[in-house]
């Protein structure tokens, strides 16, 4: 049989009589382009990986909850705090940064606000100060034993349980006194190792990870990086990482992301490899200025990249959209959603249970085996012409299509708008072949389906 789901589309994608074939004497759709899913090959969601970044230069204490609520409306499952370079610099006692140049006027959410409003968040522990000493000096020392003194109050403060603790943000990478880059590396490794002694002695019984910072593009320097830590090393966790990332790029680029991952937890220690992505977005520099709906277009790849690694947690930057236009979450106030943070959401409320082996072909696809009877498809169309996608599947026998959703860009011919996505209820054919066909970017480019099927 042919199955067709039609919700209330304002168009038909109904095949003409030269757009059909006959297999087994029962009519079917051609499609001009094949991607494929494997449900034999699944990979465990970690929930976590819905993870958000706090800005606390742009989120002021006093609009953090609001913030916070926009951020559960789009199911959002994790809170980085304080942020990214302000944590370099941020005082746990005053709710300041002091010494920071982009310290705003009005204080960002203090850890009593962030308790009172977030259940699950992660830390990071400063180590700017020592980084920016010669190593081994009476001043490096004295700023390591200032590390450990923050390190003790931000956990202490913090109450972070089960949660993560990182060891910098990148720091190492950006500033070292204008020393070499393995000078930088040996340097961040000596405080990432003496810190971790230190929190091990005075958390003896901590249940959060801890975690060692580096550049995902060198998977080598987390080998380097194991090679320097002669204490402390079965006290790391695993590592974060920042992963800016993109289809135009031959150091960031999308096509190794997952090896690279990988690579990185396991050079550190594959024994002990929790990966945290504690920043990412789908970067303008490495996707031809990719911004709303065009970018939102990338997220679920990314994402279906992120599951199959095995990554445990992540949390996309920037949340508000003035940090880089075209990219954030929100808006300044936090009373919109941009076409980010829309898929975002609709990837967390669905993208659950297995990630699946799939392959891609101009358009790309993430699916996930909710569970034995439910799988879930995010097909993007990008920047492709219109055609009509077929996606086969092995080891999973469609009974039905339970439900077809499309998000398309607010302008047709302006899809980089700084509008929320439109979402359609829409429609696709099942083959008797077992294969979906779907029309996409039929009446503009960056078209989104969410494809939920049910097995027979």
């Amino acid at each position: 049989m042919v199955f067709l789901v039609s919700c209330g589309s304002d168009y038909s994608n109904m095949p003409s009589e030269d757009e059909e074939e006959v297999i087994n004497n029962e009519v079917t759709v051609k499609a001009d382009i094949i991607l494929t899913i494997d449900a034999n090959d699944g990979v465990e969601i970690n929930p976590e990986i819905f993870g958000v970044n706090n800005d606390w230069r742009q989120v002021t204490d006093v609009s953090f909850s609001k913030f916070t609520n926009t951020l559960n409306s789009i199911n959002s499952k994790l809170i980085r705090y304080p942020g990214g370079w302000e944590s370099e610099f941020y005082n746990w006692d005053t709710n300041t940064t002091p010494n920071w140049n982009n310290t705003p006027s009005v204080p960002g959410a203090s850890v009593e606000t962030l308790k009172n409003n977030i259940n699950n968040y992660s830390i990071v522990i400063p180590t700017a100060e020592a980084m920016d000493k010669t190593l081994g000096s009476v001043q490096y020392n004295m700023a390591l034993e200032n590390l450990k003194a923050t390190a003790e109050k931000a956990i202490t403060k913090s109450t972070i349980g089960n949660g993560i603790v990182e060891i910098g943000n990148e720091w190492w990478l950006q500033h070292a006194g204008g020393v070499t880059r393995p000078q930088k590396l040996e340097k961040y490794t000596n405080i990432a190792m003496n810190l971790a002694e230190f929190i091990n002695n005075n958390f003896p019984n901590r249940t959060f990870k801890l975690l060692v910072n580096g550049d995902y593009t060198i998977p080598a320097e987390f080998s380097t990086m194991k090679s320097l830590f002669t204490k402390a090393y079965n006290q790391i966790d695993g590592v974060a990482l920042h992963t800016y990332v993109g289809y135009q790029s031959s150091t960031h680029n999308m096509a190794s992301l997952e090896q690279k991952i990988k690579d990185c937890a396991n050079n550190f220690n594959p024994n002990k490899n929790f990966i945290y992505l504690s920043e990412w977005m789908p970067s303008r520099d490495y996707n031809g200025r990719a911004l709303y709906m065009q970018a939102a277009n990338i997220i679920p790849d990314i994402i279906q990249i992120y599951a199959r690694s095995g990554a445990n947690a992540a949390a996309y930057w920037p949340p508000i959209n003035s940090s880089i236009p075209g990219l954030g979450i929100t808006n300044w106030n936090h009373s919109l959603v941009y076409p980010v943070g829309q898929i975002i959401g609709e990837l967390s409320d669905s993208y659950k249970g297995k990630s699946l082996k799939v392959t891609s072909n101009k358009f790309h696809v993430a699916a996930a085996l909710n569970d034995s009877e439910t799988m879930v498809l995010f097909i993007t169309g990008g920047n492709e012409s219109f055609a009509k996608v077929g996606i086969d599947i092995t080891g999973f026998e469609v009974g039905s299509i339970k439900s077809v959703k499309r998000f398309l860009p607010s302008n047709y011919s302006e899809t980089n708008r700084a509008e929320p996505y439109v979402e359609q209820v829409s429609e696709a054919i099942l083959n008797p072949n077992n294969q979906v066909v779907v029309s996409i970017n039929q009446e503009s480019k960056y078209q989104i389906y969410k494809i939920i099927l049910k097995k027979k």
